[in-house]
């Protein structure tokens, strides 16, 4: 089998059964998963039909990539089985993925990347390349893809690459029928962008291809799906039509009713002393950027790709260089201080890519303690009972669910790998936390727990917060201010009554003036 297709037939695979639903592709009956002592997936049933997109919800670790992983036969479920429509040997009926990490290679063009999993077309001994660039154009012309196939796909945008990805997959699928599974392919991308490739997936539908998507935006699936599968704990809690649901109960059958209620926004309670003053702060994109962060105050910060959010929390904690402008962090200028240096002054940065915060070839022990060392430190090294400890601490005190502290960091699901990001950095004495996308490719539920105990880490210790985010509603929910980004220029800030997810929006496109709620 290879990364991207797996043909009926090659585990657990049974004839129909003798009733079978009408119309449909494949399904998982009454799976189950079992590693060790742990019960991943409980009689799972999943059925997908052409032409239909069925949604995939849960936390991280409910079980979304364990089943994924039974259907393309890269596991072997315990119990139960994987059943095609037709098993017949040539029958050809193959299932296509596409990750978040989209494996396409940026130096190669898009007619190469297609062509490396399709195969090339030959004439007299040597690649076709005219037919390849016609097959190409063709497999991009399915999903309106805005570039040529001669591009190198490092020159695409996100949305463009990711929809090469799509087209690539469906390219090794029959031209109708089959299974395409979308694995978070908007985990990676802005608000903006992820609502322009949901809009382009909706065209698979005529080709006949049975569907999976799995997301964290419920907003999407509300969008795109048919039909909703939801997974806690590894069992099915709820199936059925996805018109049936509102935002709200979706929302519940996710996180859970207690979970749910527990992100409503809360007022206001920070400090009124400054923490963080910024004063005319100018990088490559920043313009002129004046900003106040008190203590106990999380204040986020909105804006569209290119606004220069990130950029905000890099010359903050000193990862670039400072043009113009000063930074002072509880009365003292940390304007030309570098980012050791402000490690040491009590600074946490959790940047947008998370694996380039943790070190995922090491364990969750190693990555929980990396950035306080110093604190473990006996003698001419460090001990290791101290590390030890401290790791369970930060596992406890953040929920992170693993196989224990010696878990290989790449294991965990990546909400549980953003609480160790943030962990890592809480166990120290911070004075400013910047968290770049904090909740990027997370679901709700752990979205919740994340910024619930920032949010309180804030006010307990006088901890000034500044987040990121290109989710609008979770800036809303969590953060006391909103300050919108725009061209490198601070445009708006929004507190109080004025802090509503129709106020942002309105700001971040500038379609007109607040309106208060």
């Amino acid at each position: 089998m290879s990364e991207f297709t797996h043909e009926a037939g090659a585990h657990s695979t049974s004839a129909a059964p003798s009733t079978p639903e009408a119309g449909w592709v494949v399904r998982a009956a009454n799976v189950s998963m079992v590693f060790g002592a742990t019960s991943a997936l409980r009689e799972v049933d999943l059925v997908l039909r052409p032409s239909r997109v069925h949604a995939l919800l849960g936390k991280n670790g409910c079980g979304k990539s364990t089943l994924v992983k039974v259907l393309a036969g890269y596991h072997v479920p315990s119990a139960g089985e994987v059943q095609w429509a037709d098993t017949s040997a040539d029958a050809g009926q193959q299932i296509a993925f596409v990750h978040q990490d989209l494996g396409l290679v940026p130096t190669l063009t898009v007619a190469e990347n297609l062509g490396l999993v399709t195969g090339f077309t030959t004439r007299a001994g040597a690649i076709d390349w005219r037919a390849e660039r016609r097959r190409a154009t063709e497999a991009l012309a399915e999903l309106s893809v805005d570039c040529k196939p001669s591009q190198a796909v490092g020159e695409l945008g996100p949305v463009e690459q990711t929809l090469v990805a799509v087209a690539r997959a469906l390219a090794i699928l029959p031209s109708t029928g089959g299974v395409l599974v979308l694995d978070e392919p908007t985990a990676r991308l802005p608000a903006e962008a992820a609502r322009r490739l949901v809009s382009q997936l909706t065209k698979l539908r005529r080709r006949g291809t049975a569907i999976l998507f799995i997301s964290h935006r419920l907003e999407e699936v509300e969008e795109l799906a048919d039909e909703v599968t939801v997974l806690r704990d590894g069992v099915v809690v709820h199936h059925g039509e996805a018109d049936e649901l509102d935002h709200d109960s979706l929302t519940s059958l996710v996180v859970g009713e207690a979970a749910a209620a527990a992100v409503e926004r809360t007022a206001a309670l920070g400090s009124t002393d400054v923490c963080v003053d910024v004063r005319g702060l100018t990088g490559q994109k920043v313009r002129r950027v004046d900003l106040q962060i008190r203590r106990g105050e999380v204040l986020g910060v909105a804006g569209l790709v290119g606004s220069g959010r990130s950029e905000l929390g890099r010359l903050l904690f000193g990862l670039q260089d400072v043009r113009e402008g000063t930074i002072e962090v509880d009365g003292v200028d940390v304007t030309r201080s570098r980012a050791r240096a402000n490690v040491g002054r009590g600074f946490g940065y959790v940047p947008q890519d998370r694996k380039d915060g943790l070190f995922l070839e090491l364990s969750v022990a190693d990555n929980a303690v990396i950035a306080d060392l110093r604190s473990l430190r006996v003698g001419y090294g460090v001990s290791r009972a101290l590390e030890r400890s401290a790791a369970r601490e930060v596992v406890a005190s953040h929920l992170v669910k693993s196989d224990g502290i010696d878990a290989s960091m790449s294991t965990l699901s990546g909400g549980n790998q953003q609480k160790v990001a943030i962990g890592k950095w809480m166990r120290r004495d911070l004075r400013f936390l910047i968290l770049d996308e904090p909740t990027q490719g997370i679901d709700v539920g752990a979205r919740a727990e994340i910024l619930s105990q920032i949010r309180a880490a804030a006010r307990l210790r006088g901890l000034a917060v500044l987040v990121m985010d290109s989710d609008v509603e979770i800036l809303v929910e969590h953060c006391d201010r909103v300050v919108v980004m725009s061209r490198g220029h601070v445009v708006n800030e929004l507190a109080g009554q004025q802090l509503t997810t129709d106020n942002v929006n309105r700001a971040v496109y500038g379609t007109g003036r607040m309106q208060a709620s």
